[in-house]
Formats: C-alpha cells, structure tokens, sequence
C-alpha cells in the first residue's frame, strides 16, 4: 500500500438546484476499528442518520483490502442536515466505544436480629 495522498476532496459546495437551500458535501475518514459501529448489520448505522438528519450518505473503502484499506463516509445535504447526521453518527461511536464502569450489585437482604424465642417461665409455681 502506497503512501501517496489521496485526491478525495474532504469538503465541497454543491451548487443550488431550483432555488433550494446551499448544499454542501463533506467526507470523513473512520477508523477500521469504528466501521462496524458507524455503518452497523446492512447499513443501519448509516440509515439511521439518514432517517434522522434527511441527509445523504454513504460508505466506501479506498485501498486494496477492506482490512487494509481507508473507510470513509460522505454526508451531503444542508449545513443542518450534516450537522445532525454527524451527531448521529457520533452518538453511534459514544455508545459503542464508550464503557462506563457497571454499578456493582448490591445485596439488598437487611441484616437483622431474629426474633428471641420465649424463654421458658415458672408460671406454674
């Protein structure tokens, strides 16, 4: 695998169609350890930030072998939709990579003195 920069521009303006808001595109680059967490089984990582932000996205490797290669996600829409589709998808990184400590169980028995039996009395003398 050869070093050489990559001619991927990482961010563009897309020009407006018909009157509707800017739209721009931007792309990033995810770790191989955090592809699994973003793009999730059949893309459901990426759909649902789709389904969140109304933005456009999309995942492809560059590189010889997805084990060698760079992954990266394209976002095109608004600058809101990307913003939101970017929250999306750091929450899906924030849940998975994240491990807060565990609350340790606690045994909710209360200790406590057992009743004292009834001592025997002379009641009969």
């Amino acid at each position: 695998m050869s070093n050489a920069p990559l001619a991927i521009p990482l961010a563009q303006d897309l020009p407006p169609i018909n009157g509707q808001a800017q739209r721009y595109k931007c792309t990033l680059e995810i770790p191989n350890s955090l592809v699994s967490h973003v793009i999730r089984h059949q893309g459901q990582g990426l759909k649902q930030a789709h389904n969140l932000s109304s933005s456009w996205l999309v995942a492809f490797v560059v590189g010889p072998a997805e084990n060698e290669g760079c992954w990266f996600v394209t976002i095109r829409g608004t600058d809101q939709q990307i913003g939101e589709a970017l929250v999306v998808i750091g929450k899906c990184i924030a849940k998975h990579r994240v491990h807060t400590p565990r609350k340790q169980k606690t045994n909710n028995a209360v200790l406590g003195v057992a009743a004292l039996a009834p001592s025997p009395s002379n009641s009969g003398s």
